[in-house]
């Protein structure tokens, strides 16, 4: 059975340390998927300030071909990539609905976490025009 947010707990009533540990082992998890550098940091970064500014992390602005676009062909490893990275995704931005607060997000909370200082750049230099 699963959850719906109604039945899980409210992020906006868990103070700012708990919501940021909370972010940074998400952010951190997806991170894990990718090759563990700084690029992949940086595209987490671009991810979660594409989230954040309109709501889906796919558009994120870091690559020149859409997030779907495979000039070889999708593989089941590409496939089963794509599939996990929706799901960490989604924790993300299920994590943003329950904390319910903007605001609280982008000045307290990203800046907090282990991504801020990219996801802070990146939503100055591409979102916020």
């Amino acid at each position: 059975m699963s959850m719906t947010t109604e039945r899980q707990c409210d992020l906006s009533k868990r103070t700012d340390q708990q919501n940021i540990h909370r972010l940074n082992q998400q952010l951190n998890a997806i991170w894990r998927i990718g090759d563990r550098d700084e690029c992949s940091i940086k595209h987490v970064g671009h991810a979660m300030a594409a989230l954040i500014a309109c709501g889906d992390w796919t558009e994120a602005v870091d690559y020149t071909e859409p997030w779907d676009y495979y000039p070889h062909g999708e593989t089941l490893e590409i496939q089963k990539r794509r599939e996990t990275l929706a799901y960490r995704w989604g924790k993300v931005a299920d994590t943003i609905t329950r904390i319910d607060n903007h605001e609280r997000l982008t000045t307290r909370l990203i800046p907090g976490s282990d991504f801020g200082t990219y996801v802070n750049q990146y939503l100055e230099t591409y979102w916020e025009k």
